[in-house]
């Protein structure tokens, strides 16, 4: 016989818990605001407001939550639920220097093993990024898809599917960290050459001096800092 479909706040109770599209949908949603800060650092994640929200019901929002744990954006409470992970100085200093060593892993074996097709990937990629740099700061959010664009074509040769998993999480956890001091991102998106001189090593298969410019360019800023211990959630 077959199964009923109820309907529940714009998502079936059947779809609720097989659908692996549903679960993607939701995670990607979660993250995306995360990340963006849309649900703020540090604030409550209250299961029924997630189910409005993202209209769908407690077992993918749950299978998420789940996820974005293990990826370090959420933290499980026991007992009580789960919250946005918090941003710290701390932390900051701890995510940037695993950052730059991974970082310099991945670009490094790419830069070594990359052929034709990963070089012209990486000219694409930097044309595509520098032709978003006008001075304006409404173009900010799209130099930033560009600009991970950009690294993550730098990487994309290393041949280590986890490696490559791995810096992507920390990408994005330094990314989140960035967003609370836009005008420095503007800033240096405008003024930027140290991707110009990583674009340059890169292309000459000069290791050494990737490694270097790797090093000096993820680091920790002192305006990110600064706003770290200012930073004052809306609600």
């Amino acid at each position: 016989m077959r199964r009923p479909v109820v309907q529940t706040r714009g998502v079936s109770a059947l779809d609720e818990g097989v659908s692996p599209t549903l679960t993607a949908r939701v995670l990607g949603l979660m993250r995306s605001d995360i990340l963006e800060l849309r649900l703020e650092p540090g604030s409550k994640l209250v299961l029924e407001e997630l189910r409005d929200k993202y209209e769908a019901g407690a077992s993918p929002l749950r299978e998420s939550l789940s996820r974005l744990e293990v990826e370090g954006l959420v933290i499980g409470e026991d007992r009580r639920g789960f919250r946005v992970a918090p941003l710290t100085e701390d932390d900051f200093v701890d995510l940037t220097m695993l950052r730059k060593e991974i970082e310099v892993l991945a670009v490094t074996r790419s830069v070594e093993r990359g052929k034709d097709m990963w070089e012209a990937d990486l000219v694409r990629s930097f044309h595509h990024m520098s032709l978003a740099i006008s001075g304006s700061r409404s173009v900010l959010p799209e130099w930033s898809g560009r600009h991970q664009a950009f690294h993550e074509a730098l990487v994309a040769a290393c041949g280590s599917p986890r490696l490559l998993h791995l810096r992507r999480q920390l990408f994005d956890q330094f990314t989140r960290y960035q967003r609370i001091a836009p005008r420095h991102v503007w800033r240096s998106a405008v003024h930027d050459t140290e991707h110009k001189k990583m674009f340059d090593a890169a292309l000459s298969r000069d290791t050494k001096k990737c490694e270097t410019l790797i090093r000096a360019h993820i680091k920790v800023l002192d305006v990110i800092v600064d706003a770290i211990r200012t930073f004052k959630p809306k609600s």
